[in-house]
């Protein structure tokens, strides 16, 4: 048996229209899996459907808005309905306030906590009792960051949600692993993606990312999309509650 296959499993991964969500269904599905595509604007989330099914036709899509955080288990039980209950759950999805501390809003940090921290939370436990209700296995893999261990100037909502998602990620996987169900996340460094165009074209950041990264460059969605696909198959049937950085060596620098 290939210990990386995931044949006949269906996963939902959110954020999945661009950047490292789409590589991260795309990865899944070149693995065997069934993909249930999940972001807010629906333009770009067929766009990212019709990629997809270059790779496979076992593609679904789902419009959802996650800081709508009220009416995710109403909308996962829809794709449920609709799809299947998935085994596998990426929660990819998120956002950035950027700005000094004492001049953002309580606006700014509600918005990505809320994003960030409050729908990851909600969609995972709404996953999670079905699973638990059916005696079915599972692995959530959530998406965390760099900022889950350092920080930034400018950074701090986005920050302090990224230490909330690892800390959530262990809580969860205490709590769950007598029912089978799997908790880890990854947590990126830099990562070229459109969401960071505007750092790359700067000279002076991208100048700094290249010099500061033991590797010398920007990483890429398809970085943070094997560590995803080891985690969801069953040669990670071992491991729960882990931060995997996934950096380029980042961290391991002085």
């Amino acid at each position: 048996m290939n210990r990386f296959a995931l044949n006949g499993k269906l996963a939902l991964i959110t954020g999945a229209s661009r950047g490292i969500g789409l590589g991260i269904a795309r990865a899944l599905a070149e693995s065997g899996a069934d993909a249930i595509l999940a972001g807010r604007d629906g333009t770009e989330l067929g766009r990212a459907a019709d990629q997809l099914r270059q790779v496979t036709q076992h593609v679904h899509v789902t419009n959802y808005d996650l800081s709508n955080t009220e009416g995710i288990a109403e909308w996962f039980d829809g794709i449920c309905a609709s799809a299947g209950l998935p085994e596998i759950l990426v929660n990819s999805a998120g956002m950035s306030r950027r700005g000094a501390a004492i001049d953002l809003s309580f606006a700014d940090w509600d918005a990505v906590m809320t994003l960030n921290v409050k729908a990851i939370f909600e969609l995972s436990r709404s996953f999670a009792r079905r699973l638990i209700r059916d005696q079915r296995e599972g692995r959530v893999i959530n998406i965390a960051s760099l900022m889950t261990s350092v920080a930034r100037p400018g950074t701090s909502p986005y920050t302090a949600s990224k230490g909330a998602v690892g800390q959530l990620t262990k809580a969860l996987a205490v709590e769950w692993a007598s029912q089978g169900i799997l908790v880890n996340a990854v947590a990126p460094g830099y990562i070229a993606t459109e969401l960071n165009s505007t750092l790359i074209a700067d000279p002076k950041f991208d100048n700094w990312v290249k010099s500061r990264c033991p590797l010398g460059r920007w990483g890429t969605p398809d970085d943070i999309a094997g560590p995803v696909v080891f985690l969801a198959s069953p040669a990670a049937r071992f491991i729960t509650g882990q931060v995997i950085y996934v950096d380029g060596g980042w961290l391991a620098a002085c």
